[in-house]
């Protein structure tokens, strides 16, 4: 099943389009959820004003305007409202997400990711870390161009079981006759450690590339999908980045460890420097 968690802002269109696009080509069983109150209203900064739920949202006629209006909003998006499931709840975003994600065993949660406003984006980023980080579900986070299907998903790889869950869903998700690129990134050794990566096999080749045909062998064998694989050199957020901007996918998909709240508010992970600078729709894949 598919959660998708969308707001009044203009994310919400991609969300909704790429959700539809789902459900009518995979069979996905989405619902469609809006918390009232948000994460941002009890930040330090607010908490003195807006700290409490208002007592207007606890009224149901409250609640079921709320509802109407997140039907009004999917049905403006797509043209017509399709039958899916529509609830509105009131509680903190993201205890609220990751209890519906749990009660619906949702494999993915989509979110909308917004361009600009930085109180926006700090929300966008610990709702996905929550929800990574409480839940089994994949998260996500779609620009407002991405709007279809994924044509192309830039799957960042180091073997460790999270980034290879992320390149199984990279290969679900894809659109038919898209293209997946598995990236590895191998950092830069003194010449002493290094050897044993260059060293060649029987055949000819490395031993990473070697790890990265099976995995192309693997993927494969399950789905008929163009996969090719690139090796880039240094940090993991540079190569990830540089082999991006060559690429230019539609989607970026990593597997997502564990980082403290201070990790993740000074970017010390690949994936919160990519929710930071909103360039790529992001696919993150939980332990």
């Amino acid at each position: 099943s598919v959660l998708v968690a969308i707001t009044a802002d203009t994310a919400a269109s991609a969300a909704v389009r790429i959700t539809h696009a789902l459900a009518r080509e995979c069979g996905a069983v989405p619902t469609v959820l809006h918390v009232v109150q948000e994460d941002l209203a009890q930040s330090p900064a607010t908490a003195g004003a807006m700290g409490s739920i208002p007592e207007s949202a606890l009224d149901p006629a409250y609640c079921t305007a709320q509802l109407l209006a997140l039907e009004e909003q999917v049905q403006r998006t797509l043209g017509a409202l399709p039958p899916w499931q529509y609830d509105v709840e009131v509680g903190a975003t993201v205890s609220t997400i990751v209890q519906r994600a749990h009660e619906l065993r949702a494999e993915l949660v989509i979110l909308g990711l917004p361009q600009h406003n930085f109180f926006r984006r700090a929300f966008v980023r610990d709702t996905m870390q929550g929800i990574a980080e409480n839940t089994q579900s994949a998260v996500l986070a779609v620009r407002p161009e991405l709007t279809h299907r994924p044509e192309s998903i830039l799957v960042a790889v180091d073997f460790i079981i999270t980034s290879l869950r992320a390149a199984h869903l990279a290969c679900q998700l894809v659109a038919r006759g898209g293209r997946i690129i598995l990236v590895y990134v191998e950092p830069d050794l003194p010449p002493e450690r290094g050897a044993d990566s260059t060293r060649m096999t029987a055949d000819g080749t490395s031993p990473l590339e070697s790890a990265l045909a099976s995995l192309i062998d693997e993927l494969t064998s399950r789905k008929t999908v163009t996969i090719t694989s690139i090796i880039e050199h240094g940090s993991s957020i540079h190569g990830v980045k540089e082999a991006a901007l060559r690429m230019n996918p539609d989607v970026i998909a990593l597997g997502a460890r564990h980082h403290s709240a201070v990790d993740w508010f000074f970017g010390d992970s690949v994936s919160a420097e990519l929710v930071s600078e909103r360039r790529w729709s992001l696919l993150l894949v939980p332990e």
